[in-house]
């Protein structure tokens, strides 16, 4: 049977809405939480050079996110020492903030589309029927 032409029902947008960004977001984790500790990386040794002590942390205290360790060198290089160090869940650490997050917006978005598009049909088919009938 041919799909062309066919609507989804609310449910079945807001599902698969859910399903893709739930997906999308599972493969692409990783290498936003490796972006994100980068830039914290970067901003950290960029307030370290303003404050004269060139990031070099001597004070003892540990700042979080490669305070006490070599710089990440690549997004790469991020995500393969998380593994290392933490396993999957530190790749994946903080991901059930992200999906709730995300999912829920693309569910609503696709459900929202769907509704508009399906009573933009039906308001042009309405039209050219009265159209048609008025002839």
């Amino acid at each position: 049977p041919a799909l062309v032409g066919t609507t989804l029902t609310p449910m079945e947008a807001f599902v698969a809405g859910a399903l893709a960004k739930a997906l999308a977001t599972v493969v692409t984790y990783p290498v936003q939480l490796a972006q994100v500790l980068l830039r914290l990386q970067r901003k950290r040794q960029e307030e370290g050079d303003s404050d004269g002590n060139h990031g070099d942390n001597k004070g003892g205290k540990d700042e979080g996110v490669g305070a006490t360790e070599e710089p990440y060198r690549s997004t790469l290089d991020c995500i393969l020492r998380l593994y290392r160090r933490d396993g999957v869940l530190g790749v994946f650490a903080g991901m059930n903030a992200k999906l709730l997050q995300t999912v829920l917006t693309a569910a609503f978005t696709l459900l929202t589309y769907e509704s508009i598009v399906d009573a933009v049909v039906r308001t042009y088919e309405r039209l050219g029927s009265a159209a048609a009938a008025a002839s």
